[in-house]
């Protein structure tokens, strides 16, 4: 078992159930992964939902965490989960649909590519900063649990911290920006209520920009055919 995938669900059973059974049955990853999901305080159609897909295999650890511990507090507990054997994580929306089998093989093409790269994500970065999302971004699991997700910027900041860190380390950041024929994000499937006041959301962009002085040169766009 080379990955731990680690799946934070809050409601929206349709896209969940869609995540999960499309990265089960389309995945095709020879050295082996694990499913690791944490609910975060979902309405009970979705419990049951994850319930019932866990007897069927097709979740591999399940914990429910009772509140919301939103995106970044989430992942770090399911990372507590991960199996001693793997060598990454890797950070998987549940609002997404798996479309060709070796996906996952190639993302750890990108990351076997050069002993530097560090993270290697789907999507790129809209704004200028050197960073890439963090839906599908897959993450060498050593310096996941080094610096974990910063829980002072619970929700999508928290990933663009973790990749400023790593990167002030000298490790590099891959992000593959046409992606949309190994993986589809339908994207904000989650009530948006469940973001309301997140810590850090109401960071200044200066300051994020300023966690990346310096480092544009460790960040770069990659193609997977």
């Amino acid at each position: 078992m080379r990955i731990s995938v680690l799946m934070l669900t809050h409601c929206a059973p349709r896209y969940v159930k869609q995540s999960i059974v499309t990265l089960k049955k389309r995945t095709d990853f020879a050295p082996g992964y694990e499913l690791i999901v944490v609910d975060n305080d979902s309405d009970r159609k979705t419990r049951r939902l994850l319930s019932r897909l866990y007897f069927n295999g097709l979740i591999d650890k399940l914990a429910y965490a009772g509140e919301n511990l939103m995106f970044a507090r989430g992942n770090n507990v399911a990372a507590e989960l991960c199996s001693a054997e793997s060598e990454y994580v890797l950070l998987l929306n549940s609002d997404i649909e798996v479309r060709r089998a070796d996906w996952m093989t190639r993302m750890v093409e990108q990351m076997e590519s050069d002993s530097r790269v560090a993270v290697v994500g789907l999507g790129n970065c809209n704004d200028d900063m050197p960073r890439c999302d963090g839906f599908a971004m897959l993450v060498r699991k050593e310096l996941y649990l080094r610096y974990k997700l910063d829980e002072n910027f619970a929700w999508w900041w928290s990933v663009t911290r973790l990749q400023a860190q790593i990167s002030r380390d000298g490790w590099k950041i891959l992000a593959v920006p046409d992606y949309e024929h190994l993986l589809y994000h339908f994207g904000g499937k989650s009530p948006q209520a469940a973001t309301a006041g997140a810590k850090g959301m109401d960071t200044a962009a200066q300051e994020v920009y300023s966690w990346f002085e310096g480092l544009g040169d460790l960040y770069r766009e990659v193609q997977i055919p």
